[in-house]
């Protein structure tokens, strides 16, 4: 019954049923991506947009393009090529996903007068952290380092030796708090910042879409997996 449903199928009806099918899908993982995997911001700064092309190519491109190319009413062989494209599709997608998955921030980390956004590939020498009692998606995370200048010291030396990042010292990561003192006076003079054009422009458009002015927010320095941008406004009543 199916193979006879098929035969009375053209190429492009073919090609917009599984165009549709696989919109399906697309519209699920956008969900995740741009909301769970990549959350506000992080979607530009950390690749969730490059994970939306990824999942775009191979669910709605690669997948029904081949059905586009493959099918032919009455082809003897037509069920089973189908069944081919579907179980690559369906490898390339799971695999394609994975990436993306694996790879979206798990924490945003402040150490030392900069955030480091990291993933769990950033554990991978150091084991990954329990941070179930942090709130938040990401998890804000400051690295506590002792007041002692010797003993600071000392735990940063011991990671430069090991060739491990002093961001990934989950033995010393207790949840941020944006009115700790340290973190407050560690802020970046924002009329330095604003003296360069592009960030003078990054501002303004910020301030547009976030309101206020521009000292009701503090700047600090902000790595991603993408990009080293000199200015994360945070605000000063809270992240």
């Amino acid at each position: 019954m199916i193979a006879t449903d098929i035969n009375k199928l053209n190429r492009f009806p073919a090609f917009g049923i599984h165009l549709g099918l696989s919109f399906v899908i697309f519209v699920v993982l956008a969900y995740l991506v741009i909301f769970v995997w990549y959350p506000s911001f992080f979607f530009d700064t950390d690749g969730g947009w490059r994970g939306m092309q990824i999942i775009v190519g191979i669910d709605l491109v690669l997948g029904p393009m081949l059905t586009l190319v493959v099918f032919k009413a009455g082809k003897p062989e037509l069920k089973w090529d189908l069944t081919l494209i579907g179980i690559f599709q369906a490898t390339c997608l799971f695999a394609g996903t994975y990436i993306v998955y694996a790879e979206c921030p798990i924490a945003i980390v402040y150490v030392l007068g900069e955030f480091h956004v990291t993933s769990a590939d950033d554990y991978s020498d150091t084991g990954l952290p329990n941070l179930d009692d942090v709130a938040g998606n990401p998890k804000w995370i400051a690295v506590s380092l002792p007041d002692d200048l010797d003993a600071a010291v000392a735990i940063k030396r011991q990671y430069v030796e090991r060739g491990q990042t002093l961001y990934s010292a989950s033995e010393h990561y207790r949840p941020f708090n944006p009115e700790d003192p340290v973190f407050v006076t560690a802020s970046e003079d924002w009329a330095i910042i604003a003296q360069n054009d592009e960030r003078k422009n990054f501002i303004q458009s910020f301030l547009e879409e976030h309101g206020g002015e521009l000292t009701d927010y503090r700047f600090y320095p902000y790595s991603t997996r993408y990009q080293y941008t000199y200015s994360l406004p945070i605000h000063l009543y809270g992240v």
